[in-house]
């Protein structure tokens, strides 16, 4: 079957019946997806940023499998996972309970954000800082945010947070005969991180625990569990894996997360005119990098001033 056609996601087959939305670098999904037959329903994994790319999920799954999505689950909190859900309307939406809370705890200070002028303020801000840098790593960080913030404004006045309906804690096998399970490790990229498996297909969707090509964001979770968590969906023995952000990878390629998380650690705890690790190199300079070694630095400073009182 020829891939469905969508302005927000390139659509690619991974498995029997299994489809992964790869977000399209111009689009208003910024997340990948996934849109799966479970043989007892069609599931989306991860919304996107916007109800109109959540709209081709949606349309997707139809065109695809001749039935609307049934079921919807959510990696965790963040926007560009969970601002789809409104398109989805009675459809139960799965997350882990903490998951729920989060989103149900920052929805006042994310939905006043949601302000025009606001948005359009931001979005100035970083077009200001892009034109300042010089290096394409420097540049391509805040590539993604302005994506971010014209997404938001093209869809500014659909947008509204709705959180997940359905929560669990580790473990929670979806319907269907195909074995599929939501599995929760605890803290990692935020702090009870989802992803889908399907074990007899050794197919992963990791949503923000694993990303390729672009940097994970450690400022929502814990990032010394982090590297726990990557140790269990290792053990898993994925054949192939989607990643929150970034192309559908092999799981050797998973190691570069592993790489770049251990390389920010290993610099938190070092003088700031240290070189940087080795896996860090290629981002050196970028505004991601920059965000996560203040958290890991910070982090590294209340430890020490707690061990002294």
């Amino acid at each position: 079957m020829d891939a469905p056609k969508s302005d927000h996601y390139d659509f690619e087959p991974i498995g029997e019946r299994v489809w992964a939305g790869i977000a399209s670098s111009t689009g208003r999904s910024i997340c990948n997806s996934g849109v799966v037959d479970l043989g007892a329903g069609v599931l989306v994994f991860d919304t996107g940023m916007t109800p109109g790319s959540a709209q081709d999920l949606r349309t997707t799954g139809d065109r695809l499998f001749g039935r609307m999505p049934s079921i919807v689950a959510n990696s965790h909190w963040h926007s560009d996972h969970t601002f789809g859900n409104r398109a989805f309307g009675s459809v139960p939406i799965w997350s882990t309970r903490r998951t729920r809370e989060l989103l149900l705890q920052y929805a006042p200070e994310m939905t006043a954000d949601l302000t025009r002028e606001r948005q359009e303020a931001d979005l100035k801000e970083l077009e200001t800082k892009r034109s300042k840098m010089r290096t394409k790593g420097q540049k391509a960080d805040f590539e993604l945010w302005i994506q971010i913030q014209r997404a938001i404004l093209a869809a500014l006045d659909e947008l509204k947070i709705v959180p997940p309906n359905q929560t669990f804690e580790t473990r929670m096998e979806l319907p269907g005969e195909r074995g599929a399970e939501l599995l929760s490790f605890g803290a990692g990229h935020t702090e009870a991180d989802a992803v889908m498996f399907f074990p007899r297909e050794k197919l992963l969707f990791a949503g923000d625990l694993i990303t390729y090509g672009v940097q994970p964001s450690m400022s929502s979770g814990d990032p010394e569990h982090w590297l726990t968590v990557v140790d269990e969906l290792e053990r898993l023995r994925p054949e192939r894996v989607v990643p929150g952000h970034g192309p559908v990878i092999s799981p050797e390629e998973m190691q570069e997360t592993r790489d770049y998380l251990a390389g920010v650690l290993k610099a938190a705890e070092a003088p700031k005119s240290a070189a940087l690790p080795a896996a860090l190199r290629k981002w050196e300079g970028s505004l991601g990098l920059e965000w996560n070694l203040k958290f890991a630095r910070d982090r590294v400073k209340a430890r020490k001033a707690k061990s002294r009182a």
